[in-house]
């Protein structure tokens, strides 16, 4: 298992559809954020970490590949990794798969730029938030 990649499993929700039955893509755009927060947490870094240090991340570019579709009581596992942290700029993975079967139903590729919570400008990633995901391989 590769010590870069933070998985967890979610159960598909009737309110996560569409009218076609399944998951709809802005539940999808969700997913893929509620997971990178999920692992910034995972690492120590929540909300009150990154006021601390005076940055946070803000989406600049989501691209989302659509594979297969999920359905409501469907368990999938969440899977995402940080490709690269430079500057103030930050490329994460993410893919979805069907907990039984390992089918890829979703593949994501999220572009994040670290910015002063004050300015709202883009900032240098800060050191400390560089070494908690570097300490899991990034």
């Amino acid at each position: 298992m590769n010590e870069r990649v933070f998985r967890r499993t979610r159960r598909v929700r009737d309110e996560d559809t569409d009218a076609l039955g399944h998951v709809n893509n802005v539940a999808w755009v969700r997913f893929v954020v509620e997971l990178a927060d999920a692992h910034s947490r995972a690492v120590g870094l929540d909300w009150a970490a990154y006021r601390r240090i005076g940055g946070l991340w803000i989406v600049r570019r989501h691209e989302i590949d659509y594979a297969r579709a999920a359905t409501p009581g469907e368990e999938i596992t969440e899977e995402t990794w940080v490709e690269f942290l430079r500057g103030a700029r930050s490329l994460r993975r993410s893919r979805f798969v069907r907990s039984e079967g390992g089918e890829i139903l979703v593949e994501a590729s999220t572009e994040w730029a670290f910015v002063d919570t004050k300015t709202q400008r883009p900032k240098r990633v800060h050191p400390e938030v560089v070494q908690r995901f570097s300490a899991q391989g990034a």
